[in-house]
């Protein structure tokens, strides 16, 4: 099997227990080998095994994440998944698929395509060095967009014009915490106890957040 690399951000506002379970969460529910990475400001607090990637001088929070579209990234294929996904099962199977059938981009769909935008960058998959444009037209541009409305994603759609949608693959691959599965009751909220297997993970968009929902099952037995 091929390995690759695997890399979250994780600057400012996240406390860096996101960025260290990311990984072991990956390495419990995927069989290829991988190494992982973190684009930090804090690699003091990283896990063993996580390799430190310098942020760019003054880019914020998840705009860190493109950074990794430079030239200057691991060898190899890409893996960059946002800090607060939450995995729950195995990812093999889908990152087989990637790497068999990915030609620029794989990713998933965003559960209210934002905007017009079909694409989530929390979830993409691509060949190191194959979209150094991208990356360019950032640094060239970043103080244009450090407040675009959309954010990354809607930036980076447009740049892209062959995306694998993973979902289309695999039914169910993903569910939006705050779309798919709140139930709002006039107490509050009601989660599921269960998901059917072929979820495979959890996006914590919006809030909450697994660290403030801990005791509900999901987030318990493998946010760790």
């Amino acid at each position: 099997m091929e390995q690759f690399s695997f890399i979250t951000a994780c600057v400012g506002g996240y406390d860096m227990e996101y960025a260290n379970k990311s990984a072991s969460m990956l390495a419990r529910n995927c069989n290829i080998p991988f190494k992982a990475y973190c684009i930090t400001d804090r690699p003091d607090q990283l896990s063993k095994g996580i390799e430190p990637i310098t942020p760019a001088k003054n880019v914020k929070g998840w705009w860190n994440k493109t950074l990794t579209f430079s030239p200057n990234m691991p060898e190899g294929w890409i893996l960059v998944m946002d800090i607060d996904l939450i995995i729950i099962n195995d990812l093999t199977p889908v990152i087989d698929y990637a790497l068999e059938n990915t030609v620029q981009m794989a990713s998933y769909s965003d559960a209210i395509n934002w905007m017009n935008c079909k694409l989530s960058s929390s979830f993409m998959f691509f060949k190191s060095g194959s979209l150094s444009h991208i990356y360019d037209n950032f640094i060239n541009n970043y103080d244009q967009l450090e407040n675009r409305a959309g954010g990354d994603q809607v930036w980076l759609a447009p740049q892209l014009d062959n995306i694998l949608y993973l979902d289309e693959k695999f039914n169910n691959l993903k569910k939006s915490l705050k779309f798919d599965l709140v139930q709002k009751t006039s107490t509050g909220m009601q989660l599921p106890m269960r998901l059917p297997s072929e979820v495979k993970i959890i996006d914590f968009h919006g809030n909450p957040k697994p660290h403030q929902i801990k005791n509900w099952p999901l987030v318990k037995d493998h946010w760790h």
